[in-house]
């Protein structure tokens, strides 16, 4: 069905070309926009198939990090995060060993800070689950299974830690004014199967901490990941097609939405909802014959024996409702904001709808295929890559603006 439509009756609709905005240079992209007791709401024709911004991402990266072999500093393993500060040095969160890793702007390891414990500068294992620049020219990294902030200084020099609200918190972004969004971890004891029902949806909380620790404004609950539970099994895996909750900050605003529909909710620093941007998008659901292949695909390299378990595992895995209507939400320096397209299982390229600061539709822009971008800066685009052999890399892609 046809989650939203543009209502040209009676409503303003703003017409833009690529003479104005940078944009794709064939049909008019379309948008509406409105306010509703003082909520700005923007209304989203889909663009065109093959309205692409003239911006460009370099085809190989301009910087690579990591290798299968050699010194153990360029050996990456579960790498989380990366953030590129404004020297130029790209740091690394590093999870596998609980380190934040700094690079040369030309990749050269420079310095290694935390490790693995409880001292000053210290993380839990497997953290840290992020890391960001901080006011000050300090860099953050995040460690959730203490729900704190661990602080340096642009040295290295442990500053400080901030505990986030008390719980197990998540950094999600960084607002202008120095709050961090957070998101408290997935509680213990998830009940699951109940009434027969094999997919849960778990809440997720989220809101807006003060450097301090301190909670300044909760933004609720949604409805966060959805998982499956096996009957034959005491635990819980997340729904291949599962739909979740995504959140970034843009701007001046907090992002927290579900994807269930094509529609981007973000709040004020107060907690206040302060827009909602809608874009055109037609829900398609999953066949049994897609979930199927997924699976196959995804264990095709276990053993026999292997695949025969997971097989068991998987026995009555229900199909959800519809395929998520996006997958990812970062925003770059500009103020624009990016929502990647949902991969179907036929497709293999990473799609972005970019959105300006108003929430008006740009097109669409293409990053390199099987990359998890961490960040898109003004000329840049820093993503993670695992290759054949599960070997993880940092790139650096470049971003041209002026293209084309």
């Amino acid at each position: 069905m046809r989650e939203s439509r543009i209502r040209l009756a009676g409503l303003l609709v703003v017409l833009f070309t690529a003479c104005d905005t940078g944009s794709y240079s064939g049909p008019a992209l379309r948008s509406e926009v409105r306010d509703s007791a003082g909520v700005t709401i923007v209304e989203n024709a889909r663009p065109a198939t093959g309205s692409r911004l003239d911006w460009r991402v370099g085809a190989a990266p301009a910087v690579s990090i990591g290798r299968r072999e050699g010194d153990e500093a360029y050996q990456l393993y579960g790498v989380d995060d990366a953030t590129r500060l404004s020297d130029g040095r790209i740091v690394v969160a590093n999870a596998g060993t609980s380190e934040l890793r700094v690079f040369s702007g030309d990749g050269g390891h420079l310095d290694s800070w935390g490790g693995v414990g409880e001292g000053p500068g210290e993380f839990a294992q497997f953290d840290p689950e992020a890391v960001s620049a901080w006011p000050g020219d300090s860099i953050a990294g995040a460690s959730w299974w203490r729900g704190q902030v661990v602080i340096f200084d642009a040295d290295g020099n442990h500053g400080r830690n901030a505990t986030l609200g008390g719980a197990r918190f998540s950094l999600l972004g960084l607002m202008p004014g120095g709050e961090i969004l957070a998101k408290p971890g997935l509680p213990v004891g998830m009940q699951f199967g109940a009434g027969g029902s094999t997919l849960k949806r778990q809440d997720a909380e989220f809101a807006i901490v003060m450097p301090t620790g301190e909670i300044h404004a909760s933004l609720g609950t949604r409805a966060g990941d959805e998982w499956f539970f096996s009957a034959t099994s005491p635990s819980a895996r997340p729904h291949p097609f599962g739909r979740s909750v995504l959140a970034t900050v843009w701007g001046p605003l907090a992002v927290v939405t579900a994807n269930d529909r094509y529609e981007i909710r973000a709040w004020d620093r107060d907690g206040n909802l302060a827009k909602i941007v809608r874009r055109e998008h037609e829900l398609r659901a999953p066949t049994q014959g897609e979930l199927d292949a997924w699976l196959a695909d995804s264990w095709a390299d276990r053993s026999e024996e292997d695949q025969e378990r997971l097989r068991g595992l998987a026995a009555g895995m229900t199909l959800v409702e519809f395929y998520p209507a996006f997958a990812a939400l970062l925003s770059d320096p500009r103020g624009y904001l990016w929502v990647r397209e949902y991969r179907f299982p036929e497709q293999v390229e990473n799609i972005w709808t970019v959105f300006d600061a108003d929430g008006r539709v740009q097109g669409f822009v293409e990053t390199p295929r099987d990359a998890e971008v961490f960040e898109i800066g003004e000329d840049y685009i820093l993503g993670g890559m695992t290759d054949a052999l599960g070997v993880e890399r940092v790139h650096l892609w470049p971003l041209d603006r002026a293209a084309g």
